[in-house]
This record gives C-alpha cells, structure tokens and sequence, in this order.
C-alpha cells in the first residue's frame, strides 16, 4: 500500500483503497504527532454528528461531496474543492457520486459526538497505512 522511503512516505491513493469497502479511512500521514492526512472512499451518507477537539478539513479528490451544517446552507463541493468545518459544527457529509474520494485533515484522535446514541457508520474505521 506504501512504499517506505527512509523517513519518507510514498503512497497511491486509489491503490490504498482498492478492496476495502467505502469509508474505510487510511491515517496517511500523522504530522508532528498533532495532524493527520486521512483518505477514503465515500457513499451514502454519514451520521449527524460534531467534533469537540478539532476542526475537519476536506478536500475533494475524485467525485462529488455535500456537507450539510446544522443551521447553515450545505456545502457542495466537486473535484478538487474544498472546505474545512469548525470544532462544534453538526455537520453530516453524503456523497454525490458513487467512488467520490475525499482526503480528510483533522487532529489526532478527532473525537466524533454523534446525534444518535447507535449511528449506522458502515464501514468506517481509521487504519494506519502500514
């Protein structure tokens, strides 16, 4: 899935993704010890939920993405866009195309506060790339 280069990281995305279900999220890399760069394959769409210990940015690798914020309008996003929302924000993103890809940055250990007391996540995980 990666190539280790020394201290480097050397990965393809679609690669890491291949054979694992949608929301299957990679930690790509951990930065600092603080930050992570997660990607993953999305559908359908995710529980209501909000983050209490940091804020999510995302960016659009392959596909569509909506992310619907609690008292705002939703943010569309397409190939190569973008958005990051703020620690507190409801928020539950749906994937508007089958195969949409999305690369995820977040604190580590981003704490996930959701509505239900038994969200349906599917198939999410966070896994290290080895």
């Amino acid at each position: 899935m990666s190539e280790q280069l020394g201290a480097f990281k050397h990965f393809n995305v679609i690669k890491t993704l291949e054979g694992h279900p949608p929301r299957t999220n990679f930690n790509v890399f951990r930065l600092d010890d603080t930050y992570n760069l997660r990607i993953a394959e999305v559908t359908g769409r995710f529980p209501w939920h909000c983050h209490t210990n940091g804020d999510e940015g995302w960016l659009i690798l392959k596909g569509g993405l909506q992310i619907d914020i609690e008292g705002r309008e939703p943010i569309v996003m397409r190939q190569f866009e973008g958005t990051m929302i703020p620690k507190g924000h409801r928020h539950s993103p749906i994937a508007l195309e089958e195969g949409t890809i999305v690369a995820v940055f977040n604190v580590n250990g981003l704490e996930h506060d959701f509505n239900e007391d038994k969200p349906d996540t599917g198939a999410f995980s966070e896994t290290d790339v080895g």
